[in-house]
């Protein structure tokens, strides 16, 4: 869960009295000036950090790191998911919104909500994590109940065992369990290869072993029967990964080959005049809307075609060229097989600039977004919405496009 964290920045950035808050509750800084600001004030701010001791820095670095993994829409978004499973849901977001920025939003939760602190920064990383790592499952066998400490020590033991018998690490191996809506995660640390450090000790170099460990990410969504599997490592493991989820903790056995992932998107409501995407403002998003639209016409004779009305073009042009084209087709002769959509987002007070991203739906089933602080709502916004692949109809595959 290690974040690169360029200090000074972060003193640059961060509000002050948040700052001052946090030193004053570790009892550290108390003489510094906190009403200064400007470059020569951070600078002294760094110089009086870097002479607190070495095991109190490495402490608050840690805090910090993790201030600056939530302070993020996404970070915002685990916070408050993470608020929901203990119940406090009513009001809550009001608070929220109330705070200046992000980084007063984890400050906030620091001081005021500790007990949603690990869980939100566990959801935050998970969901920061590089897209190309994630793998999914579907069709996974029903668990019907929700997790307990003995499925997370179950799915440790049984992840220990699997490293120690293919790649001969992972003689240790802890999990943290955590819910969140309708998904348990599990985040795994087995044991890594035994290492050594070249390092000082009083003057003198020596070799140090250590025993570190490496991270997965489990995710396991029971109403919709899948498992998304976080894993720097080969294809190969993943399946490896998928089985022993199974019988650790649903108790059952499945096949080490995936089934097909016949979930598909329905893109047909981006070419109706009258949709709107809902539920925006709660996200900071301002506006949401399609400006690429791709129809595979069926009949009478197939071909694609394209209506892309830039960046600049109002938005009903993209409706209009849409009716112009398909004047005198039916309804059924007509895919929508590709959505390109812009979302902006609010101009906070500290913005320099809008912030804008341009993404694509593609039939059957996969987007370009990323994971990102702002790309992550941008996604949960399009599941509130009712935008996400589901089990098709059965429908004769007729789109024309690969899958």
């Amino acid at each position: 869960m290690a974040l690169d964290l360029d200090i000074r920045s972060f003193f640059r950035k961060a509000p002050r009295d948040w700052l001052k808050r946090y030193f004053t509750h570790h009892g550290a800084l108390l003489d510094f000036d906190w009403s200064s600001t400007g470059r020569a004030s951070n600078d002294r701010l760094h110089q009086a950090f870097q002479g607190l001791d070495e095991e109190t820095r490495l402490r608050m670095t840690d805090d910090f790191r993790n201030v600056t993994l939530l302070a993020s829409p996404a970070g915002k978004l685990a916070i408050i998911d993470e608020a929901a499973q203990h119940g406090e849901t009513e009001g809550f977001t009001d608070q929220l919104a109330q705070l200046e920025d992000f980084q007063a939003c984890a400050f906030w939760t620091y001081f005021e909500r500790p007990k949603y602190w690990d869980g939100a920064v566990f959801f935050a990383a998970a969901d920061t994590k590089p897209k190309r790592y994630w793998r999914k499952r579907i069709n996974m066998p029903v668990f019907g109940r929700r997790v307990a400490d003995a499925d997370g020590a179950a799915l440790a033991h049984a992840l220990g065992r699997l490293f120690m018998e293919r790649e001969a690490r992972g003689a240790y191996c802890t999990v943290h369990t955590y819910h969140r809506g309708d998904r348990d995660y599990y985040f795994a640390y087995p044991q890594d290869h035994r290492q050594t450090s070249i390092e000082y000790d009083e003057g003198q170099m020596t070799k140090r072993p250590y025993n570190p460990a490496f991270e997965i990410i489990l995710v396991h969504n029971d109403r919709d029967r899948t498992l998304s599997i976080w894993h720097q490592g080969q294809a190969e493991r993943v399946r490896d990964l998928q089985v022993a989820f199974a019988r650790a903790v649903l108790k059952a056995d499945i096949p080490r080959d995936s089934p097909r992932d016949t979930r598909v998107y329905d893109l047909s409501m981006f070419a109706r005049s009258d949709f709107q995407l809902t539920g925006l403002a709660k996200h900071g998003i301002e506006r949401a809307e399609a400006r690429r639209l791709r129809l595979h016409i069926l009949a009478p004779h197939k071909h694609s075609i394209i209506i892309d009305i830039g960046a600049n073009t109002p938005n009903h042009v993209l409706f209009d060229r849409i009716k112009a084209v398909t004047q005198g087709l039916a309804t059924s002769a007509i895919r929508v097989s590709q959505a390109g959509l812009r979302v902006t987002f609010e101009l906070k007070p500290n913005d320099k600039k809008q912030r804008v991203r341009n993404f694509e739906l593609n039939w059957p089933n996969s987007c370009s977004l990323h994971n990102d602080g702002y790309d992550v709502v941008i996604q949960r916004m399009l599941v509130e919405n009712g935008i996400e692949p589901r089990q098709s109809d059965g429908e004769p595959d007729d789109s024309g496009e690969d899958r």
